[in-house]
């Protein structure tokens, strides 16, 4: 029989997507309030290079980035950050035309050595129910020194500076675990 040992910690992984520079730095302002300093933060893209599926409802000009925060996150009930997160969006809507309209998009996850999960709202057959109403999948595995996609990866995910900047922030999160393993 395993022994059922604590939750495992990871590094809090947020993609911002938003037509409005303004609008991704007041979101990233207030998810740094929650979570504290940036490890890393990957180069800024056009989703219109991947997808026109969000132009309908954000309009063209979308961009979006990729953070990593740099304190360790207790993966225990991680999920609640997207329920988060989907507040924060509601908080970026406009009213006006008679629609709703979001202005910022925000996907929430994690990343550790292994892998690169991501949170969603969305059911589907490769995702998990993770409780109030979120479900998680594995987006990127980590294997044989490099990322590899699976099926369901969304092309910006894969896409090879995005891949370099995780790998990158990847490498320096086990660096600094052999640090801290060597001063315990």
């Amino acid at each position: 029989m395993g022994q059922i040992k604590p939750a495992p910690q990871g590094h809090l992984f947020l993609a911002i997507m938003s037509a409005s520079e303004h609008q991704r730095q007041a979101t990233l302002e207030k998810v740094q309030t929650r979570f504290g300093e940036i490890m890393g933060a990957g180069p800024l893209f056009s989703v219109s290079d991947f997808t026109n599926y969000y132009e309908s409802e954000f309009g063209r000009n979308l961009k979006k980035q990729f953070f990593i925060f740099k304190q360790p996150i207790n993966l225990e009930n991680a999920h609640q950050i997207k329920v988060w997160t989907n507040r924060i969006e509601s908080q970026f809507v406009d009213n006006s035309g008679g629609q709703s309209h979001r202005q910022v998009n925000l996907d929430p996850g994690y990343l550790e050595p292994s892998k690169l999960v991501l949170f969603s709202t969305k059911n589907f057959s490769h995702r998990i129910y993770c409780g109030d109403g979120v479900f998680a999948e594995v987006t990127l595995i980590y294997e044989h020194g490099q990322f590899k996609i699976l099926p369901w990866t969304y092309p910006d995910y894969y896409w090879e500076k995005n891949l370099e900047f995780l790998m990158q922030i990847r490498n320096e999160i086990v660096r600094l675990s052999r640090e801290s393993s060597r001063q315990d």
